[in-house]
């Protein structure tokens, strides 16, 4: 019965997972022997040095490229199932936006995609309006946004199929730290509205530390796990947690894993 629980918890696992890629006589492994559960409703961050397979595992979850050995299961489908029953939604380090449509019509573009009504289509974009607050700007153009604004219509769009899961590859990294400080507290009040289960690619130590649950930090290339580092601040998250004794401790621990594996480097922002 315990282990059917924890089965009945599980949103992803990925099982001895390995990633070599092509390259002439020899083959590049971008990730080895990668083993890890992520649980419903959890925010994971994927933190390590440049090059480390970040990208490539958050790539494999969301059926993007296919392991070379070990399998993923995204609530007990592979990858490819589950893209087909949307259980999960992408949002990239670019938005990726279509110019020539407006704000909500980005956000009803899988909608139509998916052969969704009109009607249905216009409730489903209200609510994603609404839940990223960009009500008031949904007959702009993208190019009429900022590229915080931008991004939150990038959002939108992921959640409009009401995924269960959502992938992030270093949404934010483009941006200033104004915006991106504001647009995390944002995914923060929007993950609580949801109970999303959020697994976030990032380079920056202190993001990490403020977003996650649990911090996955993978070594120097090839990709291995490193460490797991559980995040216990308060939920709620207020900014001025950002200036608390804990947070810089919880950036200490993480840093001591970059100290420990690339002599010293230190990958914040």
């Amino acid at each position: 019965m315990e282990e059917l629980a924890v089965s009945e918890r599980l949103a992803i696992q990925v099982q001895d997972a390995s990633v070599i890629f092509p390259n002439g006589g020899n083959g590049i492994t971008a990730i080895q022997d990668i083993s890890l559960n992520i649980y419903r409703n959890e925010f994971v961050s994927l933190l390590g040095p440049s090059g480390c397979g970040k990208s490539t595992l958050i790539r494999l979850m969301s059926d993007l490229i296919q392991p070379t050995l070990g399998t993923i299961a995204i609530e007990q489908n592979n990858p490819s199932e589950a893209r087909l029953l949307r259980k999960f939604g992408i949002v990239f380090q670019s938005p990726i936006l279509m110019e020539w449509r407006t704000v909500r019509d980005n956000i009803e573009l899988p909608l139509e995609i998916s052969g969704i009504l009109k009607k249905a289509r216009r409730a489903i974009s209200d609510e994603m309006l609404e839940l990223v607050g960009l009500t008031k700007f949904h007959k702009h153009y993208p190019w009429q946004l900022s590229g915080g604004m931008q991004q939150r219509v990038a959002i939108a769009r992921a959640l409009a199929l009401n995924p269960s899961i959502l992938f992030m590859d270093e949404p934010f990294s483009s941006l200033d730290e104004f915006t991106k400080e504001r647009l995390q507290t944002e995914l923060l009040r929007i993950r609580e509205k949801t109970k999303k289960t959020i697994v976030f690619v990032t380079h920056s130590i202190s993001e990490a530390v403020y977003l996650s649950d649990r911090i996955v930090v993978l070594s120097a290339h090839p990709g291995r796990i490193h460490s797991i580092i559980d995040v216990k601040l308060d939920p709620s998250r207020p900014s001025i947690i950002r200036e608390s004794e804990a947070f810089y401790d919880y950036m200490k621990q993480v840093r001591n894993c970059f100290h420990h594996e690339v002599g010293g480097s230190n990958d914040d922002e």
